[in-house]
């Protein structure tokens, strides 16, 4: 699916949700203006409304809130009574791009500088915890739409549990930066946490919020938890062989930063004795020139880390398709939500 096929068929829910944010946005009353101005600016709301391209670059693909609703009309045949919580997932996952950036440093998010470089680590801190607080309040407004109250709670208690999930996963990917020995299953681990719950959350209260059929709700479960996976595998693969140009980041830019990403970690697993302890010393300097890179690149082509890493994110796509098929449930909109996944496992950027 090309991008503009994604917008095109996804065009008019991403719309509705982003709507339905900027009302959430709407009913505050601010006593800190910038506070706003920064959430304003994160989602993209300062931008004039002819700023149609660079909006689209800036406020992303909304593919967790996408998939929530995609799951929500599949299952009940609307997604418009679950828009509350797509909106507060969205914010959610904003409220972990803006602290990832401070811990991680990155001073671009979304081809605009990062919240943390405009205005500091501290106030950026400070907006990531106002769009937490806000999710909370955003999706509470389910009831607003007749969503039962105790399916509200299990929502509300599904999105808190992804969030500390999250949290978990980022506290392994940070232990991970200076731990000698990191296993390839120890890496999946991570980023089923860090990267898998907030897309597993999306299709698990999509299900909740419109069946009481527990056995659909897990089969939707199971497949977002494999796809988020298996996205991530993918995204790992493009942070070492993707095109600048596509991903919008510095090609090769992981290898730079000394990311232990899968491909990596097949590296070290499978390399021979020599070149194990080459890439032990390349990752104990402070950073990697463009001469390191190269060697590293060398002995990830030596051990076949790209078919090895496709193989991976492929199986866990595989996995999640055979989850899906288990809902039992056909229609167009299940037809889209396949799409949805082909799209995430085979995009170039």
């Amino acid at each position: 699916m090309s991008a503009f096929a994604y917008d095109a068929t996804f065009g008019p829910i991403v719309a509705a949700i982003d709507a339905e944010m900027r009302a959430i946005r709407a009913e505050q009353r601010p006593v800190a203006p910038l506070l706003w101005a920064i959430v304003d600016y994160q989602f993209g709301w300062d931008l004039p409304p002819d700023a149609h391209a660079e909006y689209q670059r800036v406020t992303g693909k909304k593919v967790r809130s996408l998939l929530m609703a995609l799951v929500a009309q599949a299952v009940g045949g609307d997604y418009r009574p679950i828009l509350p919580a797509a909106a507060a997932l969205e914010m959610l996952h904003n409220f972990t791009l803006i602290h990832d950036d401070v811990m991680d440093r990155s001073v671009e998010r979304r081809h605009r500088p990062a919240v943390w470089t405009r205005w500091g680590q501290a106030q950026a801190i400070n907006v990531g915890d106002g769009l937490y607080a806000l999710s909370n309040i955003a999706i509470t407004r389910l009831l607003r739409r007749g969503v039962p109250a105790h399916k509200v709670v299990r929502a509300v208690e599904t999105l808190s549990q992804a969030c500390l999930w999250t949290c978990e996963g980022q506290v392994l990917d940070i232990d991970f930066e200076t731990r000698e020995h990191v296993a390839p299953d120890d890496y999946i681990t991570m980023i089923a946490h860090k990267s898998g719950t907030l897309i597993e959350a999306a299709a698990r209260i999509g299900a909740l919020l419109s069946t009481d059929s527990e056995a659909v709700v897990e089969a939707y479960s199971e497949f977002a938890r494999n796809l988020g996976i298996a996205f991530q595998i993918r995204d790992d693969a493009l942070g070492i062989w993707g095109e600048e140009a596509l991903t919008g980041k510095s090609a090769k830019s992981d290898l730079r930063d000394k990311k232990k990403s899968y491909p990596v970690l097949v590296a070290f697993a499978q390399a021979t004795p020599d070149d194990r302890a080459t890439l032990r010393t390349l990752y104990a300097r402070e950073a990697l020139d463009d001469e390191a890179i190269a060697a590293v690149l060398g002995i990830l082509e030596r051990v076949g880390a790209a078919a090895a890493t496709e193989r991976i994110a492929q199986g866990y796509y595989e996995r999640a398709l055979a989850a899906l098929d288990r809902t039992g449930i056909e229609n167009k909109t299940q037809a889209q939500i396949r799409h949805l996944a082909a799209f995430l496992i085979e995009r170039a950027y």
